[in-house]
């Protein structure tokens, strides 16, 4: 998928364009191509569905046969006998799968809860802005957040202002936690004048708030800390 506005190639799932952090647009979905599929599979889910009818019924009667054929011959204990043991046999190896499954989902979720608990755990611990020589050079942002979150996949968020009028839109910009701890992120656009004043606000890879924070600015070039 193509980003709008830099053109950069993206992942055809994908909300964000991976350069500037633009919103991207959804495909346009074809109705009649999806009316289409859903006939297709319906007729397919019918064949089907008369295919099994048949096969069940084959094997009732072969199964009744069986069972008449064992009740004639006398051998109807040593039957319930060997039938007893393949259920039991049976149903122990499915309470040993279903056992197995549990296990597994359960330690599924807990790695996720644990992964969400740790993102949802980061803080904006401080960090700095800079912007070049002249007001229409790009602003750039070093934001600390630790580097026991390195590696960690996040949403930010800055809305740059001057004097009280907002200069850009805010665009979420997905980012990683480098290994010093820090978020490095460039607006998507020069600005007209130096901002004074930055809203950061920091997300989970959900798009869920973790943390905000603004920062007051002098309005000239260089780099400030907060």
């Amino acid at each position: 998928m193509k980003c709008s506005n830099c053109d950069a190639e993206n992942s055809d799932g994908a909300k964000f364009c991976k350069k500037c952090g633009n919103p991207l647009e959804e495909k346009t979905i074809n109705h009649e191509e999806i009316i289409n599929s859903v006939g297709n599979k319906k007729t397919k889910t019918n064949d089907n569905t008369k295919i099994i009818i048949i096969a069940l019924a084959i094997v009732a009667v072969v199964l009744a046969g069986a069972f008449a054929y064992i009740y004639m011959s006398g051998n109807s204990n040593t039957s319930d006998a060997g039938s007893t043991s393949n259920a039991g046999s049976s149903s122990q190896a499915v309470d040993q799968d279903d056992s197995s499954a549990k296990q597994a989902s359960s330690s599924s979720s807990g790695s996720e809860k644990t992964a969400q608990q740790d993102t949802s755990s980061m803080r904006i611990q401080g960090g700095s802005f800079s912007t070049g020589s002249a007001d229409a050079d790009k602003t750039y942002a070093s934001i600390y957040v630790g580097k026991e979150n390195a590696g960690k996949d996040v949403i930010v968020q800055i809305f740059y202002s001057r004097d009280g009028n907002s200069l850009n839109n805010g665009n979420m910009v997905p980012a990683s936690v480098h290994s010093d701890g820090y978020l490095y992120i460039t607006s998507a656009d020069a600005y007209l004048y130096y901002p004074d004043y930055a809203t950061i606000k920091l997300y989970d890879s959900n798009s869920n708030l973790i943390d905000t924070q603004s920062v007051s600015l002098s309005p000239t070039s260089g780099t400030q800390t907060f």
